[in-house]
Parts: structure tokens; sequence; C-alpha cells
């Protein structure tokens, strides 16, 4: 069955046995799998090389031909999703090879993937027994690859290693882009790996866009480090801070006690407890009799009550003191639960905006609460204005109720935009303009606007144009971070521009006074005309600029969007929007 068609029900799998079985029996396979490796020729396929990564050692060496991720037998899958509703996980298998030498006398640093005794021991003795725990609810993709042998490692050198790597990397990366291609997108992806496989997670993590970046729920880096040059390098690598965050990255190294962290393997600068999902030293019991808890200042996992003794020492250099083969096997169950916990979380973000907010019961909406007569908050917290029965009108068509939450002209886009969502969409006074679609979505208008201004009653005759406005001997008043203050700062050179706060108190401010102008809009300005009689607008029927008043909301939500639209073209339609602009003295412009 070609991989093309792995997101079919009838995909190849592997024979897993689901049974759960106990730890010792695993991990004794594991232990003993190096110590059973074969240095003899096998089945190698030596190739002239033409990989750059390796061509270093094209002469010295023997470098194995490349995978061929189309031919399924590059590939360990399995199919335990069947109600399509969980993870794909990309899984990445350690190191089972040694050097070994073909029989032309060349040495080879890698894995041959073309020879089923190779496969076998990476499927075998590792792939398939994580299947057995990750693949439940899930869909599972393990690729078999070039990796490095041991030898590169036990030299504790990063350059040795980092240019063993380099040809293992770019098969893992050829893997991942392949997979990629063939998979449902819309499902979270989970990449996992360990020991050698856990540094191909970090290079995943480098090598993919933000598109992918986006669609992924967790990142698992068993038995390897994560270092701040990483995080530095690859924003795509965020630690995890707890059991349910999404987009991050977990990671931690067992050791009995720090000071057996092996540089090249262990020296993390991050680390997170799998039992307890905690960053801080707070101790976590598993399986009744061991304590696991995170050293803060060396970024490892140190395990008491639990000896490790079913994984024997590798020539003195894992296994002594850290307990490194036991990664994917100790916590298995705190893995697999967890997978399955950042899916479902994903899923609640990922999902359509439309069908989370109905699943809520709850319309989220972000307003200032200071714009009268479009958005109001009183002091007992009642919200009113043409833009809330807006949101009203939004809140009938979902099907839910409504909740209001402030935001500020300043921190407006911030807020649209921010992790984790405090919001649906925002509303009230918010104009349409090219630079909010860039970076965010806007609805169609459902109120024309323009700059206008309030001044006294008194010097209405004053101001009858900008350049009457624009004089030293006058004071503006502008609220902060909106609109009006942009408008101010590019058209007023010679005026005294002072920003106040609150831009509800700016009219009764300029009655009294304490400045001559307010920039405002003509959606804004009748209303305090209306209201306080030493107020004027004389040039509302003469704006400085001309647009519309939408709903503002973050990108990826396009069907709330359509919503939203659909709702605003149904009030225009059934004269529902000209009483609304009627009941708040708002000139209609939708003939």
């Amino acid at each position: 069955m070609c991989f093309v068609n792995m997101t079919e029900k009838n995909m190849r799998k592997v024979s897993i046995d689901i049974v759960k079985e106990n730890i010792s029996s695993v991990t004794i396979m594991v232990v003993t799998a190096l110590a059973l490796l074969w240095q003899s020729a096998s089945f190698a396929l030596c190739t002239a090389n033409d990989d750059n990564a390796a061509s270093k050692y094209e002469q010295a060496t023997c470098i194995p031909q490349t995978p061929d991720y189309n031919d399924a037998a590059m590939w360990v899958t399995a199919d335990g999703d069947t109600d399509g509703t969980g993870a794909d996980i990309f899984y990445v298998v350690s190191t089972w090879e040694e050097d070994w030498t073909t029989e032309d006398g060349r040495i080879c640093h890698y894995a041959d993937v073309w020879n089923p005794d190779h496969r076998g021991r990476m499927g075998d003795l590792e792939i398939n027994k994580v299947a057995a725990y990750m693949s439940p609810g899930n869909r599972f993709f393990a690729p078999f690859y070039r990796h490095t042998t041991i030898e590169a490692w036990m030299t504790q050198n990063e350059d040795t290693i980092r240019n063993r790597t380099r040809l293992a990397m770019s098969d893992v990366c050829t893997a991942f882009d392949h997979f990629q291609a063939h998979r449902d997108t819309s499902r979270p992806l989970i990449i996992a790996g360990f020991s050698q496989g856990g540094l191909a997670v970090v290079e995943l993590l480098k090598h993919i866009d933000d598109e992918t970046y986006n669609q992924l729920a967790a990142a698992y880096v068993l038995g390897y480090k994560v270092t701040n040059a990483d995080m530095v390098q690859c924003s795509h690598i965020r630690p995890a801070e707890g059991e349910t965050d999404t987009g991050v990255t977990i990671c931690y190294n067992t050791v009995k006690d720090v000071k057996y962290v092996i540089p090249v393997i262990s020296a993390s600068d991050i680390c997170i407890n799998p039992v307890n999902w905690r960053t801080d030293a707070t101790p976590a019991t598993l399986h009744d009799t061991i304590t696991v808890n995170v050293s803060p200042s060396h970024h490892v996992l140190v395990v008491s009550g639990y000896s490790g003794s079913e994984y024997a020492a590798y020539k003195s250099f894992i296994n002594v003191g850290d307990i490194h083969s036991c990664e994917p096997w100790l916590y298995s169950e705190c893995l697999a639960k967890n997978i399955k916990v950042r899916a479902k979380e994903w899923r609640k973000l990922h999902q359509p905006t439309v069908t989370r907010i109905q699943e809520r019961g709850t319309l989220q909406v972000g307003t200032t609460g200071d714009y009268r007569p479009l958005s109001f908050r009183e002091d007992d917290g009642r919200y009113w204005g043409f833009g809330i029965e807006v949101a009203g009108e939004i809140a009938r068509r979902l099907g839910v109720g409504i909740q209001f939450a402030s935001t500020s002209w300043p921190t407006l886009t911030a807020d649209v935009q921010t992790e984790p969502q405090t919001f649906d969409l925002a509303i009230g006074g918010i104009t349409i303009t090219d630079t909010r679609r860039e970076t965010m979505l806007m609805s169609d208008g459902y109120l024309a606007n323009g700059k206008t201004i309030l001044c006294r009653a008194s010097e209405a005759d004053r101001y009858q144009s900008l350049a009457d406005i624009d004089k030293s001997e006058v004071r503006v008043m502008v609220n902060p971070g909106g609109l009006n203050e942009k408008f101010a700062n590019e058209n007023l050179t010679h005026a005294t521009i002072i920003v106040h706060p609150k831009n509800e108190e700016i009219p009764s401010l300029i009655a009294e006074g304490e400045a001559d102008v307010m920039i405002t809009e003509i959606t804004e300005a009748p209303y305090y005309v209306q209201t306080d009689n030493r107020l004027a607008a004389p040039l509302l029927n003469k704006p400085f600029t001309h647009g519309e008043i939408g709903v503002l909301m973050r990108k990826g939500q396009e069907d709330l969007l359509q919503l939203v639209n659909d709702v605003i073209q149904q009030l225009k339609s059934d004269g529902s929007l000209r009483q609304l602009h009627e009941k708040y003295g708002l000139v209609y412009a939708y003939e």
C-alpha cells in the first residue's frame, strides 16, 4: 500500500500488540539491542554518494542508498484513530547501529534503511513498541532513516556529532516533507523522537514553516536537549509550561543525580516533568514508588526509588547514573495521555470559529466602552450603544449568549491578535482601514463615518475648515492610540495637541474650556451636541474623511467573518439597520 494513500482507512499497518506489556519485558529488549548489533557488511548497497551533507566521508566511508519515501517499506504506520478525532504523529527512532564495514573494507557510520536487519532493529525494538502506546486514538507514522551510528555520540564531540548527523537529519526532513504533503493538515500534528530522534525533532522545528507550525499540537523531545541557542534560532521552539498548552516543545532527560548529565545529550536549557507537567521542583509519584522531580538549575529529571537496572550501561557512555534508555518507556502512560490532551486542546483552538463559539454557548466581544453612542459601559457594568446592538444581532444568529470584554484604542490590535484569544471579535467605532485589513479581518461596513470636530457652541463660527483649527493658539484634544490621534498628528502641524486617556471625558473638557477642539467622528459628535447644549459640531456635514465602521477580528476566522457579513446584509435588507440609525440619531448611508 503506497504511503500516498495514508489518510484512507486501508493504509498500510504494522502488526502491533496493543496489550500492555510490563516495563521490564519491553525495556530489556531495548537494552540488549545495542549489544546484539551486527558489524557485518550485511545487505548494504553502497553508492557513489551524491549527498552533499556526507561528501567529506565519500572516499573513506560507505554512504548507504538514499531512502525512497514513496516506498511503503520505508515506513512503519498504524491507524488507531477510529473516530477521526485524534492526531497525526510523526515519530523519529533513536540510534540502533554501530559502525560496520562493507565487503570492500569501507566503514559505514550510518544505518542502511534497505537492510532488513537494520529496519528490523529500528522497527521491532523501538518503533512498534512506541506505536503500541501512541497510536491508539491517533495515526502514527515513523520513517526509517540513515541514522548515524553510536560511535559518533561516543566521541562526545559536538562538531563530530553535528557533521555525522547531517545526513540523518536530511533524511528525516525529506521524510517529514513527504508525510506533510500527503496528510490531512486540518488534523493536529504531533512530532516526537527519542535520543537521536529527539535531535531530529529539534531540527524539524527549525525546518518547518509557520503554516506547518500552526498545525503543531506539541513536539516531544525525549532524551535529548533543547538549548537556549536552539530557541534563539527558532521561534517554533516554545517550552511547554503545563499539561494543556499547544504549539509547545516537551523536553526531558532522566538521571539519578545531576552529576550524570551527559553534555552532548542531556545538557538542556528546558525541562518539564511528564508526570505532573510542572517545570519547577515539585515532586511527582510514578507507579506508586518512583519519585520524579525537575532540577531547575540543571533542567533534568531526577528520579529516586527507581534503579533503572533493566537498562545496562553501554560502554560506560549511557545508563551510567543517567537512565537514558528509559525515556520513551518509563513515562509511556503519561505521554500517551498527554498527546490526547494536547491534540484535543489544539482542536478546540483550531476548529471552525463558529463551531467553537456555539459549543461554548457565548459570543465574546471586545469593545472600548468609551464611545457614545456606539459602545458605552455604565458604572454598573452595563453596555449599550449602536455597536452593542449589532453585536447582539450576531449573537442571536449564532444562537448563543453574549459577554463583553474590555479593550482600549491603544491596545485594540494587540488584544485582537493576542494568544490565548480573549474575545472573538471587536466592535464599536472601529473604522475599516487597509492597514487593519493587512493583518486582521474586517467586516463589511454597517455605519458611515468620517472625521469631524466638537467645539464650544459659542465658537462654532470660528472653525469652518481644517486650516481654522491648525493654528498655534488652538488646543486640540484627542484620545490615545486610535485614528483620531493619528489624524491629528498627520494633519495638524501648528495646533497644540493634547492627548487625554479617556475618550468619553473629552467633550465635557471641551465645554469647560480645558481645550478648544476635539477630533472625533460624525458617528459620535451628534450624540454630544444633543446631550450638551454647550457643544457644537460645525463641520458635521463636511467631514474631513469618509469611511465606514465595521467589525474587527483576527485572521483565521473567515467562517465567523462570513456570518457577520450575512448578519449585516440582513439588517440592511430588512430595514433593521435603518431603524438603529434613527434610534441613535445617525445618518443612514445605505440606500
